[in-house]
């Protein structure tokens, strides 16, 4: 058995080892995390860099990590430049690597190069540059193509990232970016049971979840930026936040909070842990009524309430399925009002749905979800939120709808209807498996503008019952999108659209196993169709939906699902 590591290697369901404590984090700064990508790119190298841990503690000699390295060069056979760096996340603080003289240093200059002349290279042997026979390969650490990680990088407590550019062959213009963010902590502590007084978790330490958490009694639990919680996996580690109390998880792009699994990067599983949860007292229509994985009563008449706040937050390999019928989602909303703020999320390898919202009138905003083994968005009991800047990826075959949305099954009329409103969503499927785009049944409605729904083994929309087919084109409305490479076609009924096109909007590389590219290339009919009305972007009155010129959920300016806080990992 190796020791130096988190978790027992004894087998997947050995308990997360750990304990201990000390300071607080760096205030979180507010400038711009990277420079831009160059947009527009249509054979863009995909990177995926990684840590074999997020994080480090020399308590359990896991003292350093190590940097492990996949290059897809993807036809790019222009000669570019290599930028690899190391960051303090605090203070932004950077320190370049070069080659030459095995280093870090404060003098930003390129792998192979020097600071007053860039050595540009072809993307496809950047491998064997370093002494390895493929573009996977570990950099540095244990059997690493360049040996142990240089002792000019900091081990103290802190939150750290490694990034590599790939540039032009004079180094200005960044052609792709990958990053591997981690922490050396303090601690890491267990929790368990009610918390039922306000609390902060912080990100000099990480917090494993050694069951079911409830957040209850009205308390706030405030989770610093840069904090990793982790899952239990053997006694079901779940965090569940009770109507009336609240979670205050917001992060950053460079200190997002990352709710995981408890094993080695590599080692992980859809379904390690529980997930997230959130009840509150808003509206649905068949409440109040018990939450997914037994997490209590739901539902109320506070429409407005707020559970608090998720900003760039990642629930990675949650999921656990109690039985078929009692499953968790990556995160659950059940019964959450509008006062609450939900950002920049991100749902990834879940083994239910990666994001359902269970009646409530709770609003979504920058919404990504990456290969759920269920439905990647879902909703039901008569949610009434907004949702803009949305995206699906399914890039296996283990999966299920894109969204699967219901009204209620018991009576399909039942009210309050759901009914959100969502506009400039990308779906992208993996055409090998035989489930639409969008299925809409047992009497939802819906307002959808600016979609993209793309390599369906099935329709891209799929309108289930009578009840629901009756809502066409009145509570139920889908126009200027596109839907593109789906196997059935649009629909199974006549959406009564005017501005549906078939035409390719040519997405550079959405299913990419590496690194997905998903701003429309020029060309594209995405980028110039999907002009919110003036009246839309204004009519709430709170300024929710932005004004935009693209369809989709990521336009050619803000390529937001790059910008360092996400994961594509595989495991």
């Amino acid at each position: 058995m190796i020791l130096h590591r988190l978790v027992s290697s004894a087998c997947r369901n050995a308990p997360f080892r750990a304990g201990f404590l000390l300071m607080a984090a760096s205030a979180v700064p507010v400038a711009a995390f990277f420079p831009p990508v160059e947009p527009g790119i249509p054979n863009r190298p995909a990177i995926l860099l990684e840590t074999n841990f997020y994080v480090f503690t020399s308590a359990l000699e896991l003292t350093e990590p190590d940097l492990d390295l996949t290059l897809d060069a993807r036809g790019y056979t222009t000669p570019a430049t290599v930028y690899l760096y190391w960051e303090d996340r605090a203070t932004q603080a950077r320190t370049w690597y070069n080659q030459g003289t095995n280093s870090f240093g404060s003098e930003e200059i390129d792998v192979f190069g020097s600071a007053g002349a860039a050595q540009a290279i072809d993307l496809t042997g950047l491998g064997s540059r370093f002494g390895a026979s493929s573009n996977t390969f570990r950099l540095f650490g244990s059997g690493g193509a360049l040996g142990g990680l240089p002792a000019s990088v900091p081990r103290a407590t802190g939150l750290y990232q490694f990034v590599l550019e790939i540039r032009d062959a004079v180094g200005d213009k960044v052609i792709a970016r990958g990053n591997a963010m981690y922490s050396h902590l303090d601690a890491v502590i267990h929790k368990v049971g009610n918390i039922t007084s306000n609390e902060t978790w912080t990100a000099n330490n990480a917090y494993y979840l050694n069951g079911p958490t409830f957040i209850d009694g009205g308390a706030t639990l405030t989770i610093e930026p840069g904090t990793f919680v982790f899952g239990g996996n053997v006694n079901q580690g779940v965090l569940v936040v009770k109507p009336g109390s609240k979670i205050m998880a917001a992060g950053t792009a460079r200190m997002p909070i990352v709710m995981t699994s408890e094993f080695d990067v590599g080692e992980r599983e859809p379904g390690d842990w529980g997930g997230l949860v959130i009840s509150g007292n808003a509206p649905c229509n068949v409440c109040p009524r018990e939450g997914e994985g037994d997490s209590g009563l739901f539902g109320g008449s506070n429409a407005a309430e707020s559970s608090g706040r998720l900003s760039y937050v990642r629930v990675e390999f949650a999921g656990i399925r109690f039985t078929d019928q009692n499953e968790l989602n990556g995160i659950a909303l059940q019964g959450v009002g509008s006062g609450t703020q939900i950002d920049h999320v991100q749902v990834h390898h879940n083994a239910d749905d990666g994001i359902e919202f269970f009646g409530g009138t709770v609003d979504a905003k920058y919404v990504l979800i990456t290969d759920s083994q269920d439905d990647s968005i879902d909703w039901t009991f008569g949610w009434r939120g907004r949702m803009q800047h949305a995206v699906v990826l399914q890039r296996f075959d283990d999966h299920d709808k894109g969204i699967e949305a219901d009204n209620a099954s018991s009576n399909n009329n039942l009210e309050p209807r759901s009914h959100p409103t969502i506009y400039n969503l990308t779906i992208s499927m993996w055409r090998d498996s035989g489930d639409p785009g969008i299925l809409l049944r047992r009497g939802t409605a819906i307002t959808l503008r600016n979609a993209i729904v793309m390599n369906a083994k099935d329709y891209a929309v799929d309108i289930d019952g009578a009840v629901t087919e009756s809502l066409v084109g009145n509570l139920l409305t889908i126009d200027n999108s596109i839907f593109f490479n789906n196997r059935d076609g649009f629909a199974n009924v006549d959406l009564k659209a005017t501005n549906i096109l078939a035409s390719n909007p040519l997405i550079p590389n959405s299913r990419s196993r590496v690194q997905p590219d998903l701003a429309p290339l020029p060309g594209s009919p995405a980028r110039s169709g999907g002009a919110i009305p003036a009246a839309v972007a204004s009519s709430s009155g709170d300024g929710f939906f932005d004004a935009v010129t693209h369809i989709g959920g990521v336009s050619p300016e803000d390529p937001w699902v790059d910008d360092g806080w996400t994961t594509f990992s595989d495991n």
